[in-house]
């Protein structure tokens, strides 16, 4: 098989998983731009690609664009919209499902990049622990020792917000506040 046919069926494989890690991490308007950049990069580095499984390369690469597009754009907006979620149900009021999520993403803001990356590999992409950290360029020790540190700093994030909520006066009338096991289920 050729070059070109070889680049073909990995394209045709792996782009949309490409484009869904890109969504993820800069939103529908940028997520094309990247995964367009990172199968340029595996065409002019065809030789290092691997044939067998280049998803975990490929993810490397797209980690690399995507940390190198989030230079130039606002970090606020960027997280906003990659940490959409589906949306409660009918159940609850807006007001505290907007409360909530501006309570998730205050601790998500409050970690580092490397925590970030970590649990949205793990996460959103859903990998397993050992393709994670070939996509982090790590052992898997150290991978593993990553992932419990930034679960733990997010947990103690998490912790942070709801004392703080605790503290802070309730207008009278106001509903019951979340806990933080209802907002992680």
């Amino acid at each position: 098989m050729g070059r070109d046919e070889a680049f073909r069926d990995i394209y045709r494989e792996h782009y949309n998983a490409v484009l869904r890690y890109a969504w993820r991490r800069v939103g529908p308007d940028a997520a094309h731009d990247v995964a367009a950049e990172v199968f340029l990069i595996a065409w002019r580095r065809w030789e290092t690609v691997p044939r067998l499984d280049p998803l975990p390369w490929l993810y490397g690469v797209g980690r690399g664009v995507v940390q190198n597009h989030q230079r130039t754009e606002n970090r606020g907006q960027m997280l906003e919209a990659r940490l959409m979620v589906e949306p409660d149900p009918p159940t609850r009021d807006l007001a505290d499902r907007t409360a909530e999520r501006n309570s998730v993403v205050s601790a998500w803001q409050s970690l580092g990049e490397t925590d970030r990356e970590v649990l949205a590999l793990v996460g959103w992409e859903g990998l397993d622990v050992p393709t994670a950290a070939m996509v982090m360029q790590c052992s898997v020790p150290a991978f593993t020792a990553r992932l419990y540190r930034a679960k733990r700093r997010l947990r103690t994030a998490l912790d942070r917000q709801d004392k703080a909520a605790e503290e802070a006066p309730e207008p009278p009338g106001a509903p019951a506040r979340v806990g933080l096991e209802e907002r992680c289920v």
